[in-house]
Parts: C-alpha cells; structure tokens; sequence
C-alpha cells in the first residue's frame, strides 16, 4: 500500500465500530461520559486528521476551511445525536432494532451489510497502515531486515495486539486504551502546531526547510477546488454506525446524557481538526501532502514521535471498527440464515475469522485506495446523512403520531438526506479522480 495514497482512502472510510445486529449479553451500562469521549474521539479521529491539511492546499482560504470544518462537523454531530434519540423512542439499542422497528424488518438486513463491509474496509485500511507506519520505525530502531517485513509484522501485531484488543466486547472496558488513543493524537496535534510556530520550515532559512515552494497561505478563496477539503470532510467525522453502542454502553443512558457526551466529543474533533488543518496549511501551504507527516523531515525527532503516535492511535482504536464488523455480521446471520453467532462461546471465532480475513488482504494487496474509497464514499455518506434523519423521523412519527408537533418538526432533518447523497455523489468523483492522477 502506497504511504501517500493512505490517508485519502482512510478519510473516506475512516469511522470505528460499532452498531450492527447482534445484541450482545456483555454489553453493559458502564461508560461515563468522560470514558465515551475518549472511546468516540479515538474512533473517529484516527490517521484521517494528518489528511486534513492537503484539503485546504488545492486553493481554499483559510476562514472558508474553518466553516467547512464547522459545519459539517456540526451536521455529523447532530446526526450522532439522533440515533440516540431514535434508541430512546424506541427501546432499541442497536442499528438492526432500530431499522426493523422504524423502516421495516424487510430491509434489515440492508443496513448490516452497509456496515459490515464499512468496517471490514476500514480495517483493512488500518491494518495495512499499521504495518507501513511501524515497518520503518522498527528499521529506524535497529531491527534485522530478515525480521522486519511489513507482512510479518502485520501478522505479529495482529496475533499479539489487535487480537485481545478486538475480543473486548464491552466498550467501557476499551476506555484506558482510547485514552492512550487519545494521547496519541493529541501529541500530534501539538507537534503540528509547535512546528508551524518555531520555524523550523520558514522560508527562507528553516532548519528542516526542504526542496519545493512554501506558497503564502490565501485567507479568503472559495471556489471549485473547495470541493476537495468539503469531500475529506464530510466523511471525515465518520463513527454513526457505533452510536447504538455508545449509547447503550452510557452509565444512566437517555437521549440528554448522550446528546451532551455527542457534543463535548463533537466539539473537542473540530477544534483538533481546525488546529491541525491550519498548523500543517501555515507550515507548508499549498506543498501540503495527503499524509502531512510526509512533509516534515526525516530528521525531525517530533515528526518521528508523530508516526508512531499516529500508529498507536490507530492501534488503539482498531478494536472498536473490528467491534462494528461482529456486530453487523451477528446481525446479518441472523437475518438472512437464522444463524445466532453473537453467544460468549462463538465471539473468538467470529473475531478471528474477522481477523484472518482482514490480515489476509493487508499482507497480499498492496493497493485497495480504489474499491475501498469508492466503497467508503457511497456507504460512509449514506450511514452519516441518510440513515439517521431516516431512522429518526421514523421514530417521532411512529411514537407522536404523524400529524403531531413533533412529528413536523422532526421531518426537518429529512433535508440531510440529499446531503448525503450529493456527498456521496462527491467523494465517488474525487476518489475516482484521485485514482486518474497516479
């Protein structure tokens, strides 16, 4: 897998796991709404925040970036936000319950499929950059070449690491290692703002200053280049298919709890997107790469410590895409062959088979950006800004009545969903687009 074909394709299916059918008996009512934070911004921050800058370098003036990133990070919020009201109008507690009660149980097996083959994507996706991002940190740390193969290493960390990270069923078991997730990206998020204030890359005399022209960043340009930073974003806030889980693994969970753990955890993304989208701009302006770790100096010490925070960030939040992948396919079993796989008994099994599969695909292709962003494009879209005004809409009507105030009211946000589609519709064009170009 090529490093700087990555990070795009991650965007695009970046979110984490969660949400499918099967309900499963672990599940417990633990988290508090601290511990949900850290689990939820480790899920969806992970490799995609190193994209952001890139976004803005094809020519998007700096406060036109700024509101792109608010707002779309306020529509995925408030998206989040109503799956948890549906769970609460409902009784239900995951996207399967969800669907059969709201849309139909016809269909059910409709948004199992979208989200299993979401988080298998993105655990390829994941997988693969494990093994890209700590190949050469092993190399950099005097591991034998006969030793250090990115393939053997992938299978190492998976038997060792992603594995009993990935048989964890309770979210609230996985908070210590969200919080270290946590840690990871905001160490670099601090190391991309400490670099674009110290001059280390300021022209003309920056001491890791490298070949190619920093351009002054533009602060006010808008135009069709834009579409390329609205196209990274808005999928950029991706972990919709895991608010079931989120929501039904809150301590004390109602739909005003999970609504504030939403916004704290919403609002703490856009302001580390906003920082390392501006810090890696005003460092390297329209030079910037699809991966801005890219940019900076081989011999950068912060810079190396941001590859391996990058890695363990993602390390630490791969078992909960793993998590939406079970749960889907327990619920896609037991839809369309009646088969129940989400007992304690099989739950090995089912991971490692998930694993197996995974891995299998990491070690042997080294390139998926394609199919994988196409398919992370079309699903991730319809998971965000389709299914949830859907879903929610649904409820009200079905709990007030259809002539109801509620009722009306709700029927509001049945206008994300030709958002969605025209997002859909956009990040199909620029991955394709993206694909001409290598």
């Amino acid at each position: 897998m090529d490093k700087k074909d990555t990070p795009s394709v991650v965007l695009s299916i970046r979110g984490g796991g969660g949400g499918g059918g099967g309900k499963t008996k672990t599940t417990k009512k633990e988290s508090s709404i601290v511990s949900s934070v850290f689990n939820l911004v480790n899920n969806v921050a992970g490799a995609g925040i190193l994209t952001l800058a890139s976004g803005v370098a094809p020519g998007t003036g700096v406060i036109p970036a700024i509101i792109i990133c608010f707002t779309l990070g306020t529509l995925s919020g408030h998206c989040f936000s109503i799956i948890g009201d549906a769970c609460e109008l409902t009784g239900e507690s995951d996207f399967k319950g969800l669907w059969m009660k709201t849309i139909g149980p016809n269909s059910a097996y409709m948004v199992d499929t979208m989200i299993a083959i979401m988080c298998l994507s993105c655990s390829v996706i994941y997988s693969g950059i494990l093994g890209d991002v700590f190949t050469p940190l092993f190399k950099q740390a005097g591991f034998p070449d006969q030793w250090n193969g990115r393939s053997s290493n992938i299978i190492a960390i998976t038997i060792f690491l992603l594995l009993p990270l990935s048989l964890i069923k309770d979210l609230s078991k996985l908070a210590f290692t969200s919080l270290l997730g946590f840690s990871a990206i905001l160490y670099t998020v601090f190391f991309i703002i400490i670099r674009a204030f110290d001059g280390s890359y300021k022209l003309p005399a920056g001491k890791f200053l490298q070949d190619g022209l920093i351009t002054v960043p533009s602060m006010w340009n808008f135009d069709f280049t834009s579409l390329v930073l609205a196209s990274n974003l808005g999928l950029a806030y991706i972990a919709h298919y895991n608010a079931p889980n989120f929501y039904r693994s809150l301590k004390d969970t109602n739909s005003k709890r999970f609504r504030l753990m939403v916004n704290i955890t919403f609002i703490t993304l856009v302001t580390l997107y906003i920082a390392t989208m501006m810090a890696g701009y005003a460092t390297f302006g329209d030079i910037c790469q699809g991966n801005i770790l890219l940019n900076y100096h081989p011999n950068d010490i912060l810079s190396t410590f941001g590859r391996l925070a990058t890695g363990f960030s993602i390390l630490f939040g791969f078992p909960l895409v793993v998590c939406g992948a079970r749960e889907a396919i327990i619920g896609l079993t037991s839809s369309l062959a009646n088969v129940e796989l989400g007992s304690d008994k099989n739950n090995f099994f089912l991971v490692a088979g998930i694993l197996t599969f995974v891995t299998a695909i990491s070690c042997t292709v080294k390139d998926v950006s394609l199919v994988v962003g196409l398919t992370g494009a079309a699903l991730g879209s319809t998971i965000v800004y389709v299914c949830p005004p859907l879903i929610y809409t649904k409820a009200v009507t079905l709990i007030h009545g259809a002539d109801s105030t509620a009722s009306k009211r709700a029927q509001v946000n049945l206008a994300l969903v030709p958002f969605g589609l025209f997002i859909a519709v956009l990040g199909c064009f620029m991955t394709i687009k993206e694909a001409k170009l290598k």
